[in-house]
């Protein structure tokens, strides 16, 4: 009995754990409440001798158990509704934060350990790495990333209402309950920001949107109605638009942002993608065994495993089968990559934004350093050794196949060891029968941890540590940041500093040394590319470029016929800065030669 509430609790959270606890309390009563009202007789004799005592405390016992399997069975057999449930916006913690005090969102009770990144609101956040990384598999939804462009819309889940219009057989209007009582699918899933790890974008150069850090993603047990059965209830595509039905559009409620010719934030996505049960999209009106929170969209959002959270639109209210991709304002102005010479001036001068080619949907291959942590120290030991760990994830269902570890900028790397959870959670708790053979589906939607063991003398006389993660069709991430006016998917090697401690730092030992991310989500201050003014600025730009520390600004200056007469290294020249890659290629003599008569020769 006790795994099997363990494993509800490790399914469904801190709550789950409290009403199972709670169903077991009461079976418990009910199973002695019954041995009684059967022994009331046998009792009233119990005096002539122990075994009848004994006899009843037995029948107690079992009566309790089999009350709680009964009601454990029918709880999770059943598939109750989030009406069952409690249809109420759950709310997470147990009091409203006070910077929301004011706000349209003060009726929301938000968890206070998550970072801001835009203020009191609208509300976007993220969690400390660490807190993240910590909690496992799944996120506590306490703790999930928010992106919320304006304020929370308050709705009702009776007066809720989704419409399903465009090129179905039947228009029709759903309620939650109706939507509700369709065959549920429910599995975890991992989704980040599109922007995760802007930060490090912005402090190359300014973009249009505010400094993710690296835990702007998380992963939660979704549950709710496969988008191809609503389609399909509505009659299925119309039999004149077999062939040009080409997508599914998605909006939230009307007048809800000050942006846009209606006011809603929607998307779209291709019909192959919607109506292909393989892919897993579903509208969902659970997250972790509960209700959605108002944050993350209650009472329905759509979940689209392997894309971005951009495209999966919370508050759901229309969905419409079309020709075309959707229009909404949103769909173009958001969640795009465009080339790195485009500014914003010139993407809406010459209208960069409508052209297909940029649109961001499946997710790229992502990893990042949870320990060791900003500010760690450690001492060097003979024999010693410290374990890094972080965590990856990819797009499209792609599975992580190689993480590595590099300790000399990129030049050799070392596997680390991968930690999965997919394969067994769907063990543990999968109805359906194709999900009997986890790896016969070939879609992989969760993060993955992984570990190394490294020699701390060797870390200790290093002055970086970076990773980088492979997924299954061998697309890796680049050594240096593309940055893009928007700050998206930036997926650069994730590169921590290392310095030596100074004497009043050293606690033991000689040679210890401190760690330094590239940033800290949002506006907290720290990190090797964040520069301390605005002279220092340019520096960062070429932090991804070689290893150069923003902070430390070259004293010496070199005339042009300086420059020209350096003889046995690599040597660069790029807006005023000269650079020696020597350290990179050391073993292309050849080749550094040449490239050192380009660079002196355009100069």
């Amino acid at each position: 009995m006790n795994i099997k509430l363990w494993t509800r609790t490790c399914r469904y959270g801190e709550e789950a754990q409290k009403q199972r606890i709670m169903m077991m309390i009461a079976s418990l009563i009910g199973g002695i409440t019954s041995a009684i009202a059967l022994n009331v007789d046998s009792l009233a004799n119990a005096a002539q001798g122990s075994g009848m005592i004994m006899t009843f405390l037995i029948l107690a016992v079992v009566l309790a158990v089999f009350s709680y399997l009964f009601q454990n069975s029918i709880a999770y057999a059943v598939k109750p509704s989030p009406r069952a449930m409690g249809y109420k916006p759950r709310q997470l913690v147990g009091y409203v934060d006070g910077r929301d005090t004011g706000t349209p969102d003060t009726w929301i009770k938000r968890d206070p350990s998550l970072i801001r990144l835009t203020g009191r609101h609208p509300f976007n956040c993220e969690p400390p790495l660490k807190d993240l990384f910590d909690a496992g598999f799944i996120t506590p939804t306490k703790i999930h990333f928010v992106r919320n462009h304006g304020k929370v819309p308050r709705i009702s889940w009776d007066e809720h209402r989704v419409t399903v219009t465009g090129l179905v057989k039947n228009k029709t209007t759903f309620t939650m309950d109706q939507l509700a009582s369709l065959p549920s699918y429910e599995f975890p899933c991992t989704f980040p920001c599109a922007g995760n790890r802007r930060k490090e974008e912005n402090m190359v150069k300014k973009g249009l949107g505010f400094s993710w850090g690296a835990a702007a993603h998380a992963t939660s047990v979704w549950k709710g109605v496969r988008l191809s059965t609503v389609i399909k209830h509505c009659g299925g595509i119309a039999d004149t638009a077999t062939k040009s039905a080409k997508f599914v559009c998605f909006r939230g409620p009307l007048k809800e942002l000050p942006k846009g010719q209606d006011g809603s934030y929607g998307t779209s996505i291709a019909i192959d993608r919607a109506m292909n049960d393989n892919w897993d999209v579903i509208l969902a009106y659970a997250q972790n065994g509960l209700p959605l929170s108002p944050d993350h969209g209650f009472p329905l959002r759509i979940i689209i495993p392997g894309f971005i959270g951009g495209r999966m639109v919370k508050w759901l209210s229309h969905i419409e089968v079309s020709d075309k991709e959707s229009t909404n304002h949103f769909h173009y102005y958001d969640n795009r990559v465009l080339p790195s010479e485009v500014t914003a001036e010139r993407a809406n001068e010459e209208d960069w934004w409508h052209r297909p080619d940029f649109i961001i949907n499946d997710i790229n291959i992502q990893s990042a350093i949870r320990s060791p942590e900003h500010k760690e120290i450690i001492h060097p030991a003979p024999g010693k050794k410290y374990t890094v760990r972080g965590y990856a994830y990819g797009g499209g269902g792609r599975k992580v196949i190689r993480c590595e570890v590099s300790i000399d900028q990129g030049v050799t790397w070392m596997a680390a060891q991968i930690q999965r959870f997919e394969r067994e959670w769907y063990k543990k708790n999968a109805k359906e029968k194709c999900m009997d053979n986890f790896d016969s589906r070939g879609k992989h939607w969760c993060w993955i941890h992984w570990s190394i063991q490294l020699e701390t003398e060797l870390l200790c006389n290093s002055s970086e540590i970076r990773c980088r993660a492979w997924d299954s069709d061998h697309n890796t991430q680049p050594l240096h940041i593309a940055w893009n006016v928007m700050g998206m998917l930036n997926n650069s090697s994730y590169r921590l500093k290392i310095h030596k401690c100074e004497d009043k730092d050293r606690k033991e030992g000689n040679g210890a040394v401190w760690f330094e991310c590239p940033t800290l989500a949002g506006p907290q201050p720290g990190g090797w590319m964040v520069p301390k003014d605005e002279k220092v600025r340019p520096q960062a730009l070429y932090a991804s470029l070689g290893g150069i520390d923003p902070k430390r600004i070259p004293s010496k200056n070199f005339s042009l016929a300086q420059v020209k007469e350096i003889r046995n290294s690599v040597t660069l020249v790029i807006d005023g800065n000269v650079f020696d890659c020597s350290s990179v290629l050391k073993e292309v003599c050849s080749f550094a030669t040449c490239i050192t008569r380009i660079i002196t020769h355009d100069l």
